[in-house]
């Protein structure tokens, strides 16, 4: 081999034939690295900006929401107080300050408050009639008495009723905590002038400020939380206060609302993005070193670089073996034509050989572009599917491009624009199980070409086909159309698809409508809206049509059906080994209630919510000793409830299923003795309204009371005391709508004859007073035949 490599490079054509070779694949090879190494440098440097940038506004902006929740409680804590009638009494107390009635119950929602919450360091409440101030722990004491007097010049500067967040000097002198103080100061009374006093709250900064997002966080990346005259500033990573000098730096550069500059700080340049809360007018600060963003570039620059090194030696080799089979054949027909003689007399046969291999490799390349265009035409069907799947999951600016695609695709369009409907095969479930695979296909066929016929009575339609229960028709007016015409005329056309599919097919469609689009580079935003149009069809059954534009708007994911479903489990696991009876049956009937009031709310969060109650049945009869049907009864319910469509068909499978656990725990109980718990059950709802204790009853029947109340507590599922008091508030409800009786007679006649402690534990459960309960559901109407 190197010999031959000698024998090649003492010919000078040879030579020179490899150098320009080589010098045309090292241009090229160096050229286009170079190239594709300066616009991806550029790209990546663009696009690692962009990102970040929209990754520090979500950090920012999941901070903000944060900080809004935890401020927001707190300032709710200090308006639940203002509102209280103790507290207005106290306020409109004399100079001898409040009643020991007064502030005790002050003082017992100030501690309630000091241990739910871990933000609060300190809750003092101030008199200003009397000039006293009073603690979670300490009653009215002069102002001048306290070691912490430096909000008061605060508080006297606020004219109205309000609440403002102020950052302040901390009082201890040494400064051993803090340099400063985070309070929160609500001037009251809440709904009258003057101010007669306020609600001070200190916040703990250590907790307040040191967030858990810093564990997401890019290396030297940090959030500061500005305060809401913009003086101080404090670290989420380490919850202190940041130094002024570093804060001085970007202190004027804080805008009102969102912005973003990069500046020089802590020595080399930091991009900064600030946002403001409307709420609580803190602002919130990301800031990461600038040269972080380009550590993937520079990656892709040594990247490039070793690239190029490669390139370069392959390209070497690469001009060495062309020239060897290039020269030969070349060498051999140029002498052929300067001796016009037969070049296949010349030419030697190894030579020969590698010149018909050239052409035939001319040929083969030939061949191979006929038969690569005879597969693209077979295969068109194929990548016009692929096309349309791309115009439903893609939206684009580049409009243009896509007519162009269209034009390319083979799919003429107009430029009245697009709109998409989604139409839904009814019980899928059944569907599949009653046709085989094969047969599901031709339906689907079917059901695309009957809506494309039908729909190209106003447009162009063009079928997308999916293995799923999903038919998609991406439709393309061919005239301009008014939005009137097409919220009218569309339905229509979905109602009469649905008639026809009636009529041909034993099954019904629900179809879902996109608004219509102006440009191509919009379908996938009237895809998106006809499918969440289409969620609707689980609240209006089967067979439904659900224009986008007449869609509920969807409510916030908040806990409202939880607290619900929650308050009905409560009452369904107390009547769950009970005999059937009307009240079993009332609560049954609400979940179905309940279900339909949620229409707004994703239906997938539904049947999560209605699961997680059939599983608090299901482990709360096993744990009462109901046995298994089989190992995997769990799983089996949750397969059935999640082949569910429509939320009445959910309520359903759960009524159902609460029903057959009630009638095993009935078939058991009527061969076996009444438990304990029954007993005193029994017991208790005879005389509820008496003096009666759980050490009393453990006494009676011979038992350790921790062993009965642990008991009681497993087979009932509440406490001994919570299902005294539910049967307590139960009747008094009863009375104050029906009854005459005073609140004290009412609170006396169901067990509580200290009215303070009655209207104290009615209001805990229900949120209101006695008295404001009977004034909601039972008030007093004037008698026009009656002179007062």
């Amino acid at each position: 081999m190197i010999s031959l490599i000698k024998v090649a490079f003492s010919s000078f054509k040879f030579r020179s034939l490899f150098f320009r070779i080589l010098f045309l694949l090292v241009l090229l090879v160096v050229f286009t690295v170079f190239v594709v190494g300066f616009f991806a440098n550029r790209h990546s440097q663009s696009v690692v900006k962009t990102e970040v940038k929209q990754s520090s506004f979500q950090m920012l902006e999941q901070t903000r929401r944060l900080m809004d929740t935890i401020l927001n409680d707190v300032d709710q804590i200090t308006i639940r107080l203002a509102q209280n009638r103790a507290f207005s009494e106290a306020m409109e107390a004399g100079n001898d300050g409040p009643s020991e009635a007064d502030v005790d119950e002050i003082k017992s929602y100030m501690l309630d408050s000091y241990i739910t919450s871990p933000y609060i360091e300190s809750i003092y409440v101030y008199y200003a009639a009397s000039d006293k101030i009073q603690s979670a722990l300490i009653g009215p004491v002069k102002s001048g008495e306290t070691e912490d007097l430096i909000w008061l010049p605060f508080y006297r500067a606020m004219s109205r009723t309000e609440g403002k967040w102020f950052v302040r000097n901390y009082p201890d002198e040494n400064k051993n905590l803090s340099e400063t103080q985070v309070t929160l100061i609500r001037t009251t009374p809440w709904a009258s002038s003057p101010v007669r006093g306020a609600i001070v709250v200190n916040m703990n900064q250590q907790a307040l400020f040191q967030i858990p997002s810093f564990r997401l966080m890019r290396q030297g990346e940090e959030i500061w939380m500005v305060s809401p005259d913009s003086s101080l500033a404090f670290n989420s990573n380490t919850g202190g206060q940041v130094p002024g000098d570093e804060f001085a730096i970007i202190q004027n550069k804080l805008g009102s609302d969102i912005s973003a500059f990069t500046t020089k700080f802590r020595g080399s340049e930091y991009s900064f993005t600030a946002v403001s809360s409307p709420y609580t007018g803190w602002k919130y600060v990301d800031l990461i070193p600038t040269s972080s963003l380009y550590k993937s570039s520079k990656e892709i620059q040594n990247f490039m670089l070793i690239l190029m090194a490669f390139s370069i030696v392959a390209a070497v080799l690469a001009a060495f073996y062309l020239t060897l089979r290039i020269y030969s054949p070349i060498h051999s027909l140029v002498q052929m034509v300067i001796n016009k003689k037969d070049w296949k007399s010349v030419v030697p046969l190894q030579d020969q050989s590698e010149m018909s291999m050239l052409f035939s490799a001319f040929i083969t390349m030939k061949e191979q572009g006929a038969e690569m265009e005879s597969q693209l035409k077979e295969n068109w069907p194929v990548l016009q599917q692929s096309f349309l799947q791309q115009l439903i999951h893609e939206r684009t600016k580049l409009h243009e491009e896509r007519f162009a695609k269209f034009e390319y695709y083979q799919l003429p369009v107009s430029r009245e624009g697009f709109f998409v409907m989604v139409i839904r095969i009814d019980n899928y479930h059944g569907y599949i199980n009653t046709y085989g695979s094969f047969d599901q296909s031709l339906i689907r066929y079917f059901i695309a070409k009957l809506a494309g016929e039908i729909t190209g009575q106003l447009c162009r339609s063009y079928p997308l086909h999916t293995e799923s229960r999903d038919i998609i028709l991406i439709c393309n007016p061919e005239k301009t159309m008014i939005k009137e015409a097409f919220f009218q005329e569309t339905p229509e056309l979905a109602g009469r698809i649905q008639a026809a599919v009636s009529e041909y097919l034993n099954l019904t469609v629900s179809i879902g409508i996109g608004e219509l689009k102006p440009e191509a580079g919009d379908i996938s935003e009237s895809y998106r809206e006809a499918f969440e149009a289409l969620e609707g069809r689980a609240f209006k059954g089967y067979e439904s049509i659900a224009p986008s534009w007449l869609a509920s708007e969807k409510k916030p994911g908040d806990q409202l059906l939880i607290r619900k479903l929650a308050a009905l489990k409560r009452e369904i696991l107390l009547l769950i080994r009970e005999e059937p009876s009307e009240k079993f049956e009332e609560e049954l009937r609400k979940l179905e209630k309940v279900a339909e009031g949620a229409e707004g709310l994703p239906f997938p969060l539904i049947q999560h919510a209605y699961f997680q109650l059939m599983i608090e049945v299901f482990h709360r009869s096993v744990d009462l000793g109901l046995p298994l049907h089989n190992d995997n009864e769990l799983a089996k319910l949750q397969e059935k409830l999640l082949r569910m469509e429509t939320v009445y068909d959910v309520a359903m499978a759960v009524q159902d299923y609460i029903r057959e656990t009630n009638r095993r725990f009935c078939a058991e109980k009527r061969s076996g003795p009444e438990s304990v718990a029954k007993q005193i059950i029994a017991y208790i709802q005879n005389n509820f309204d008496k003096e009666i204790s759980l050490g009393g009853i453990a006494d009676q029947l011979q038992l350790d009371p921790s062993y009965v109340s642990r008991l009681f507590k497993q087979e009932i599922s509440v406490t001994f005391m919570d299902y005294v008091i539910s049967l307590r508030l139960e009747k008094t409800k009863e009375l104050l709508k029906t009854s005459e009786l005073t609140v004290k007679d009412i609170g006396a006649s169901v067990g509580y004859a200290n009215q303070r402690s009655f209207n104290r534990i009615f209001k805990k459960y229900e949120g209101m007073t006695p008295g404001e309960y009977r004034d909601i559901h039972a008030p007093k109407k004037l008698n026009q035949d009656e002179i007062y």
